[in-house]
């Protein structure tokens, strides 16, 4: 059996580490960074449908590997470094893919993996997505993409990859809320850095900034824009941070990397490859007419798993955790409010962190283990809720059984993994 595997493909969901604006689509490190279930299935399905029309019937797809170093293979394939994020956006992408039927996805998996924590991604998109079937690595075979270009996608696909590139662009860094812009400062507007990347920027920033934008001299400018890949040119951003100016960066890289002295830039957003609609949702979000909700898939040297930042604020309240105990077969039910408290419309990512407090075997610690985007406007409070079951308490122990051990578990709830805004306790009995 050979299978085709999208590698350069109009999709974008295996990506080219060197073209961030060149696919139809976002990559699927970029689909990852919405934590967003639904839209995740939809832009399945806009891709499965796409190409069933082109005459594509299997492919191999979603890479579910699980990233543990910034190293592991073409980060731009995967979904992140979670387990658990990784099986929840995956489920969603087969059933998209193979929405009405319209192609069969396999997933292909490396029998070296032994890792139990990283196997589970593909036992659950196997077991909830009724993938086609698992493949080998020997059995894909890589080709190169149809409709690279993407000029035969629908209207319906294109506003959908929009979708995708707004909701998965993250806000790392805001100091002085220099974003978005203000024009009764920012007036004009210099843009620098990648040569490719200014290029590519420049005409679409024109069209759809309310200042000037030019690529002439950083002193002149009110506000400094700056645009990077993977190699962050050091020099360049001392010299420019040296101009007194504000700097704003924007990194469209293919892997977490070190920012050195690029972090002591005034605001940084995080865009990944967000392929063909990149340009323009980069251009909304700088203009404050789409607010970024992304949060990291993929932990940074500088940053950690789970952070993204807003243009508005949101308050965490009234935790509750119920029953208290349950027996190993029992679940528990956390609700909680989130409020938000400024004064723009927004979307914020709950997350759910589960540590097992007495586990006798070593375990990641805190776990994700339960996620949601929800869309809230300003003042408004909204209720969620979680239920923390089974296969989230559950561990391999040292008989190599998958079992859910006695003890105490804590829930932390934040909006990262390093802001725990509430946390309380169960006792598995």
């Amino acid at each position: 059996m050979s299978i085709l595997a999208l590698m350069v493909g109009y999709t974008g969901l295996h990506a080219q580490e060197s073209a961030p604006f060149r696919a139809p689509f976002p990559s699927s490190l970029s689909v990852a960074h919405t934590w967003n279930r639904s839209l995740t299935k939809k832009a399945g399905q806009m891709v499965g449908e796409q190409l069933a029309r082109e005459g594509v019937k299997e492919v191999a797809l979603p890479d579910l590997t699980v990233v543990t170093t910034a190293t592991t293979g073409n980060i731009l394939n995967t979904y992140g470094q979670s387990p658990y994020l990784t099986a929840e956006t995956g489920v969603e992408m087969v059933k998209g893919l193979q929405n009405k039927n319209q192609l069969k996805a396999y997933l292909t998996f490396d029998a070296k993996e032994k890792n139990a924590p990283y196997v589970r991604p593909w036992q659950r998109v196997s077991d909830e997505a009724h993938a086609a079937g698992i493949a080998s690595p020997a059995q894909v075979k890589a080709t190169a993409a149809f409709g690279a270009t993407g000029n035969n996608v629908s209207d319906e696909f294109k506003t959908t990859a929009l979708q995708v590139a707004h909701e998965s662009i993250t806000l790392l860094k805001n100091a002085g809320n220099i974003l978005p812009l203000d024009t009764t400062w920012a007036k004009r507007i210099t843009v620098c850095g990648d040569a490719q990347l200014v290029a590519d920027m420049l005409p679409v920033l024109k069209a759809g900034l309310p200042c000037k934008v030019d690529a002439g001299t950083p002193a002149a400018a009110d506000l400094i824009l700056v645009f990077e890949d993977d190699n962050i040119d050091q020099a360049r951003m001392e010299k420019l941070l040296l101009t007194g100016k504000p700097v704003a960066l924007v990194l469209l890289n293919s892997r977490p990397v070190a920012l050195g002295k690029a972090n002591e830039a005034t605001a940084i957003i995080e865009a990944w490859h967000p392929g063909q609609q990149g340009m323009q949702a980069i251009t909304n979000v700088l203009a404050g007419t789409y607010n970024p909700g992304g949060k990291l898939a993929v932990a940074f040297p500088d940053y950690t798993f789970g952070h993204g930042l807003s243009y508005t604020d949101f308050r965490f309240s009234d935790l509750r955790i119920e029953p208290a105990s349950i027996g190993t077969d029992g679940s528990v039910t956390v609700r909680f409010n989130v409020t938000n408290t400024g004064t723009r419309a927004g979307a914020e990512v709950v997350q759910v962190y589960l540590v097992d407090e007495q586990s006798t075997v070593p375990l990641q610690s805190p776990k994700l283990e339960a996620c949601k985007r929800t869309n809230i406007n300003p003042g408004q409070t909204k209720e969620i809720k979680f239920t923390i079951r089974h296969r989230n308490m559950v561990l391999l122990n040292r008989a190599g059984e998958w079992t859910v051990e006695p003890g105490f578990f804590t829930v932390r709830l934040g909006n990262s993994s390093d802001d725990i805004r509430l946390q309380g306790r169960f006792e598995v009995k």
